[in-house]
């Protein structure tokens, strides 16, 4: 090829041609210039290539090659060096520096020359980068390698190239044999046999895992599937096993209903599959048993259950005698009763004036009841464990849950089922909505209960008690006015009041001949009772159509007859001190009736000039003065007296008549203001100051009215002012009049006074008792929440009220104010609380009734948490209890008790001590959920320590805020979790030594041990020689180090192994060994001593025979094999292989030691590797017919054989093994059935002694 011909860039650069010598005058030849050689004489390289440029050292000089051979000398020269020197190193003892020196020194001249070579460019030694970098690393490990003075395993090496090239052993007959010659003959399996069929159908009930559920009507049914695959069923074999009686019925599909339920089954994308519905009335638990086909085969049957249950339901339970109005403070008295497979789950609403709330209650079953279901719906897992007969967990429950609420407001109350679950999961939502979504249908009657809660009216007396009575004159009537909450819809109403005649009746006595009468309220219109009579007027009830009220404070209404007003005048002149002459008249008038008067009186002065006055008076005593301005002759004359409910009294003016010819005075007065009314008690005196004027000693002459009746006292001799006058005990209840009738002092001039103070004593004393409520003189509340106590007041408000609590008596007495008739008593106690005394606002002592004196206030009990008895061994201290101990893994549950009303949420917080550890790891609090009075919590045994389950809080229905519902005191259950035992040994894997002639036991075998003591410990011991196992217990072991000593009946000669088979500590807990547990070996030889490697005494063509010898090497052996006497001399392994079948029988054996011969017989029988022939041949069959394949065996019995079967190739591709089955039989012959397609070969044959296995297959 022309040097000069354009190279691709990814090409060796082409070798220079050697320069022209100069004595040769070459010329050069002339060609015609093409495009490229232009280009390259220009210099320019053609496009899509780069210019390669030429060796540094150009080729004219140094040709390529020549340039090559010098490069690799130099290499090879430095290399020869470093061998040198490497040879120094090693032979001289060389310290750590020179082996470093040397490491550094060819490092950078190796690195270096590498480095520099790309830089020469020349053809062929030009290398990339990147194996520069490489090549430089190589060098660098070797430098690094020989510098440390590395050994390289040379013989290691060189061996295994050996035998890959040369495999080939000494056998029994000291000649060289190969061992894949032997073992690997292809005639010891012939033939293959080749099955043409339709796959095999498989059936399966309910493959999804469904749950059913029936209706309550008699056409209810369900449709189960059964899953069919690539079969036609004949016949069809259901169980049904009942939850009521227990028993089994067996449920036979024949051919021709199984026919019509192939017609109607549901194909899938499979055509393979279909799915058939069969049709359930009753429930039950189902599985399917058998399957035929159309052949009669049975067809394979997947293990598979249905379960059919009456579908869950719920309704709300009201009392009979119950109806749809309540009253507020009753309780709603109603239940809710579900049914169906337990534990259930439901949720309902309460609706109080249009406001839902919605509570859930869960896990919902009776007391003791047990089943497989209370873990949770699975439907992988068998409901029926072996041997279990009772099902009757499947039985319909129906359980009742009560609500007893109380009725705090008025409105619409309505409790509601929403949706009901059993315990597979079938949920019953009573909830439907309208077509547009946004509000739901009236629920059916039995699913919702609706009632009215009605407040309770409430009536008092308006402007009018005891305190303040109501007048009605003779022969007139009135209206006592009441007032009455009045809500719509709740009339009539019915009013009872008492009358009793005001002259048989004192206020607080028992009235005996009251007269009750009833008074129809028809509406708001009616606020008052029409009455004609005085007397006292007491209510006593008040209801409408629907509930009982309340009769409030004031309810005694007081009226009385004003008497006809009277007056009674007299006079007394006005004298002037000076002159002794009247100066006027000072006229005391003493009145009857009701104030307030007008008296009419005329002034006649000298008979002629007449002129009409009154005398506006608004009380019954009055003194007024009359002093005319002028001289003269006077006469006055009373003609006519009005009160307030009469008026135009005329008086006799000849009677009532006053004369006198107008012609400083002793006084007194009140030091008090008279202008105010003085309250007084009932039964108690009354004293008022008296300031007198003049000189004494003084006569003090005073009236005391009441009534209309008037009583006189004079006080004399008194020597010094003020006065008190002290009235005798005022025992009747009114308006008092205390009146000044007339002062005199030394001179003896009698002075008329008409100074009156007024006096409003009581009708009665205060009085205070407690109401009722409901007609109780108790209440049962919440624990912690004030309670308000009502309280019935009479009197004049505000009352002072002193009231204790009996038990506890060292408290002291409760004060409070009491503002209002109708008040309550607020407390936060429980006890009987008494009135002690009660004080009004003048503080008059009152008195209390005694049968409303005692009120009691129980607390509601709060719900209480509980274990039971059977959850609890011992109680270490109060609120700490010890269950017992369990296992690590042991399935334990916990046992709960409330007290309360359901239904309950507790809370509890598990922690756990680990083994070993010193304080406890706390988990997260978790709710427990219970509809009823008991429930169970699963324990935790996972974890080997000392579990703490601390139970924080318990609410219930009433006791609901789990603030309050923290328990003062947790109540703790501790349960200890033991671990496991468990056993190892010491020195795993490790080799005992036992020497015959020495006697067997002589080593011990450690075994540490983790538990408390004692153990019993079970340890198995396997003879390798003869395949056996010998189990050894040993038995109350007080040690955690135990030292074995193998028993000598369980050693013979050869090895053994010993691995620890279980172990039981004191506490009961076991642990068994995996079998694939660190074991430890027991060899038992002689001296000197022949061990066969592998503990069998039949070996096949073409195995090794390998023995062990122990003593000092080399050892001689003698044996004889095809009746051919041997002896070989070998170290402490002695192996041969067995090119063919005999008998082997080692006779002798040496060692170098002592030239001490052991006469021995180990004989070792080498077999023929067994062939097998099976019938050759293709056969086509139908679906549910077999084939008849016939096996042939060459050897000993039994054997053993693996065959495969292969999917039938299509044309050009390669067989797929579908599965593979192993047989065994003592016969030389046999003979199988064949039912799915395919190609059966065997692969492995295996007699009494040898097998042979087909290489590559799988």
């Amino acid at each position: 090829m022309d040097p000069r011909t354009p190279r691709l860039p990814s090409s060796f650069p082409a070798t220079p041609q050697p320069a022209p010598r100069a004595t040769q005058q070459a010329r050069p030849i002339r060609r015609p210039a093409s495009p490229q050689r232009a280009q390259l004489a220009g210099g320019t390289p053609p496009k899509g290539t780069d210019a390669v440029p030429g060796p540094y050292i150009p080729t004219h000089i140094v040709d390529a090659p020549t340039q090559r051979f010098y490069a690799i000398t130099v290499f090879v020269v430095l290399q020869a060096i470093k061998l040198a020197d490497l040879a120094s190193l090693w032979t001289d003892d060389a310290d750590s520096v020179s082996e470093l020196w040397f490491c550094i020194k060819w490092v950078m001249v190796d690195g270096g020359f590498c480095w520099l070579l790309p830089f020469l460019r020349i053809p062929w030694l030009t290398f990339h980068h990147g194996t520069t970098v490489l090549q430089i690393l190589a060098l660098f490990a070797v430098n690094v390698w020989c510098s440390y003075k590395f050994p390289f395993p040379f013989a290691f090496f060189f061996t295994g190239l050996w035998k890959f090239v040369y495999d080939r052993e000494l056998s029994l007959s000291e000649q060289n044999v190969k061992i894949w010659d032997l073992t690997h003959n292809a005639s010891h399996i012939q033939g293959k046999y080749t099955v043409h069929i339709l796959p095999e159908g498989a059936a399966m009930l309910n493959p999804d895992g469904q749950c059913f559920c029936l209706e309550e009507l008699s056409s209810s049914f369900v449709t189960i599937p059964i899953r069919i695959n690539s079969t036609e069923p004949q016949h069809i074999q259901l169980t049904r096993a009942d939850f009521e009686t227990g028993e089994i019925q067996i449920i036979d599909i024949k051919e021709k209903e199984a026919k019509k339920l192939l017609k109607s089954a549901i194909k899938g994308d499979d055509q393979n599959i279909r799915t058939i519905q069969y049709t359930i009335k009753q429930p039950g638990l189902y599985r399917l048993t058998k399957v035929k086909d159309i052949s009669q085969l049975d067809v394979r049957v997947t293990s598979s259950q249905a379960l059919v249950v009456q579908c869950p339901k719920a309704s709300v339970k009201v009392s009979d005698t119950k109806s749809k109005d309540r009253c507020s403070g009753d309780l709603s008295d109603l239940s809710v009763v579900i049914e169906g497979l337990a534990p259930l789950d439901i949720k309902y609403s309460r609706i109080v004036k249009e406001t839902p709330i919605t509570f859930a209650v869960s896990r919902i079953y009776t007391e003791n009841f047990q089943s497989p279901l209370l873990t949770g719906w699975n439907p992988s897992e068998p409901l029926i464990k072996e041997g279990s007969v009772d099902i009757s967990w499947g039985k319909r429950q129906r359980i009742a849950i009560p609500l007893n609420e109380s009725l705090a407001s008025a409105g619409d109350w309505t409790y509601a089922i929403d949706t009901v679950k059993d315990a597979c999961g079938n949920l019953i939502s009573y909830t439907k909505m309208n077509e547009d979504g946004d509000k739901q249908l009236p629920k059916a009657e039995h699913l919702a209960h609706t009632f009215t809660v009605h407040g309770r009216p409430q009536v008092n007396f308006m402007r009018c008690d005891p305190l303040n009575p109501s007048s009605l004159p003779p022969g007139r009537t009135t209206n006592l006015q009441f007032q009455l909450d009045f809500r719509s819809g709740d009339s009539p109403y019915n009013l009872q009041y008492e009358y009793s005649p005001h002259e048989k009746a004192e206020i607080g006595s028992p009235i005996n001949d009251a007269v009750t009468k009833d008074f129809k309220i028809k509406g708001p219109s009616t606020t008052s009772i029409s009455i004609d009579k005085s007397g006292i007027y007491t209510l006593k009830s008040i209801s409408n159509k629907y509930c009982a009220g309340e009769v409030m404070e004031p309810s005694t209404c007081l009226v009385i007859t004003p008497p006809r007003p009277s007056v009674s005048i007299t006079h007394d002149n006005i004298l002037d001190k000076c002159s002794a002459s009247s100066v006027g008249v000072t006229i005391d008038v003493t009145l009857v009736g009701t104030p307030n008067f007008r008296l009419w009186y005329r002034l006649i002065r000298d008979g002629t000039t007449t002129e009409v006055k009154k005398f506006d008076i608004d009380r019954t005593r009055y003194q007024a003065s009359i002093r005319p301005a002028v001289a003269g002759h006077y006469v006055y004359e009373f003609y006519q007296l009005d009160d307030k409910w009469n008026e135009g009294l005329v008086l006799d003016p000849t009677t009532f008549r006053i004369e006198q010819t107008i012609k400083p005075l002793a006084g007194a007065s009140f030091a008090e203001p008279v202008s105010l009314t003085r309250k007084a008690c009932i039964e108690e005196p009354v004293e008022f100051l008296i300031n007198l004027v003049g000189i004494g000693p003084w006569t003090l002459s005073y009236s005391l009215l009441h009534n209309g009746k008037q009583k006189k006292y004079v006080a004399k001799e008194i020597s010094e002012s003020p006065f008190t006058i002290t009235t005798p005990r005022l025992d009747v209840g009114g308006k008092y009049s205390l009146a000044l009738n007339s002062v005199t002092d030394v001179s003896g001039c009698k002075i008329f006074l008409d100074a009156e103070a007024k006096i409003d004593v009581r009708f009665e004393k205060p009085k205070a008792g407690f109401g009722n409520i409901e007609g109780r003189m108790y209440v049962d509340a919440l624990e912690g929440k004030d309670v308000a106590i009502p309280l019935r007041m009479r009197g004049e408000k505000p009352w002072t009220l002193r009231t204790r609590n009996l038990d506890t008596p060292d408290e002291p007495p409760i004060v409070q104010i009491i503002e209002e008739s109708n008040s309550h008593l607020r407390v936060n106690k429980a006890g009987t609380y008494e009135l002690m005394d009660v004080r009004d606002v003048a503080s008059c002592p009152g008195i209390i009734n005694e049968s409303a004196s005692k009120f009691g206030v129980k607390w509601i009990p709060r719900p209480i948490i509980q274990l039971s008895e059977s959850s609890v061994q011992m109680k270490e201290r109060d609120g700490l209890y010890n269950r017992k101990e369990i296992c690590e893994g042991d399935e334990d549950s916990l046992e709960l008790q409330f007290k309360g009303r359901a239904p309950y949420q507790a809370t509890y917080m598990p922690a756990i001590k680990a083994q070993g550890g010193t304080a406890y790891v706390r988990g997260k609090v978790l709710p427990v959920h219970s509809g009823l009075d008991i429930t169970s919590v699963r324990l935790d045994s996972t974890t080997p320590g000392v579990h703490r389950y601390e139970f924080l809080s318990i609410t219930d229905s009433l006791y609901d805020d789990p603030k309050e519902g923290k328990l003062a005191k947790p109540l703790v259950l501790q349960q200890v979790v033991n671990a496991k035992p468990s056993a190892k040994f010491e020195d795993t894997g490790r080799m005992y030594k036992y020497c015959r002639d020495e006697g067997a036991g002589d080593d011990n075998i450690p075994i540490i041990l983790t538990g408390v003591p004692p153990f019993n410990l079970q340890l198995t011991i396997k003879h390798h020689s003869t395949g056996k196992s010998e189990v050894v217990n040993i038995p109350s072991i007080s040690e955690t180090r135990f030292n074995f000593k193998v028993p000598p009946r369980a050693l013979t000669l050869g090895s053994h192994s010993v691995s620890v088979n279980k172990v039981r500590d004191s506490r009961g807990c076991s642990r068994k060994t995996p079998v694939d547990a660190p074991s430890v070996y027991v060899a038992v030889a002689d001296l000197p001593t022949i061990t066969a490697e592998e503990p069998r005494q039949d070996y096949c063509v073409g195995n090794r025979i390998s023995y062990q010898l122990s003593g000092s090497p080399p050892f001689s052996v003698e044996y004889i094999f095809d009746n051919a006497p041997k002896r070989a001399s070998t170290g402490t392994r002695f192996s041969r292989v067995a090119p063919g079948p005999g008998n082997f029988t080692i006779i002798g054996l040496g060692d170098s030691a002592s030239d001490c011969k052991v006469n021995l017989q180990l004989t070792k029988m080498i077999h023929e590797i067994p062939s097998v022939r099976i019938s050759e041949g293709t056969k086509g069959i139908h679906e549910g017919d077999q084939a008849e394949i016939l096996f042939q065996f060459f050897g000993t019995p039994p054997f053993t054989f693996t065959y495969t079967r292969s999917e039938i190739p299509k044309k050009g591709g390669r067989p797929r093994v579908m599965e593979q089955h192993s047989h065994t039989t003592d016969e030389y012959t046999y003979s199988m059935y064949a039912s799915q397609e395919g190609t059966y070969e065997v692969t492995s044959i295996e007699d009494k002694y040898c097998s042979y296995e087909v290489k590559g297959k799988k």
